[in-house]
């Protein structure tokens, strides 16, 4: 690996290596509506020499990708943070710590995936990038966020979503599905598209093509 760091520190050529956690704490969803929750990583490592001393404290450029395979180009990251300038890594006796998403949002990325978080370190000064650090970390989670991918203990995969198809599924000797109105609104409206092709009104009259039926059916086309 090529140096990255200035002349006086050319003590650090062709090894670097970087002791790093990865806690991620990002919610893809809220359970609660109030539980708002800061939608960045932190990410928390250790710079030292080839014989294992820290390096040099000092603020220092990083970026970081988050990628798909252990092996692709970062040319096709998912995403890509550069902290440089004003926004450098402050590093204290090798130890740093950053918060993946302060300058370029997570928000678009798709953690329901394994990724890969890929790193590289341009000095002190102007950035002199020394070319990304291998291998690159897994993303893993912290155990609560298990906890998080619920509602009420439940898996989010045994929800209907509005997000893709679903289907309810069932073995029990009870009814499966009851809707109850207790107010004066209809007890059910199904659509295509924008048109509504099924009604149920709230004394129980149904409609099919009609969301207006005057008796306990009617259905209105030929269809």
């Amino acid at each position: 690996m090529r140096s990255f760091f200035s002349q006086q520190q050319r003590i650090i050529k062709n090894s670097f290596f970087v002791v790093a956690m990865v806690s991620l704490v990002f919610l893809l969803s809220q359970v609660h509506a109030h539980a708002a929750t800061n939608p960045q990583m932190n990410y928390q490592g250790k710079l030292t020499t080839p014989v294992g001393v820290a390096v040099a404290n000092g603020t220092y450029n990083m970026r970081f990708w988050l990628l798909t395979t252990p092996s692709i180009s970062t040319t096709s990251a998912i995403w890509t943070e550069s902290l440089t300038s004003t926004n450098k890594v402050t590093v204290t006796n090798g130890l740093f710590s950053v918060m993946l998403g302060s300058t370029s949002a997570l928000t678009g990325v798709n953690f329901a995936q394994k990724l890969y978080l890929g790193v590289e370190v341009g000095g002190t000064g102007a950035a002199t990038w020394d070319g990304e650090m291998l291998p690159r970390k897994i993303i893993g989670t912290v155990p609560a966020a298990f906890e998080a991918r619920k509602l009420g203990g439940v898996a989010s995969t045994s929800f209907v979503r509005s997000d893709q198809p679903s289907s309810v599924l069932a073995s029990a000797a009870t009814t499966l599905f009851t809707l109850t109105q207790n107010g004066a609104g209809d007890v059910l409206n199904l659509f295509s598209s924008a048109t509504k092709v099924f009604t149920v009104l709230s004394g129980g009259n149904v409609g099919v093509g009609t969301s207006t039926p005057a008796s306990k059916l009617v259905v209105v086309g030929t269809g």
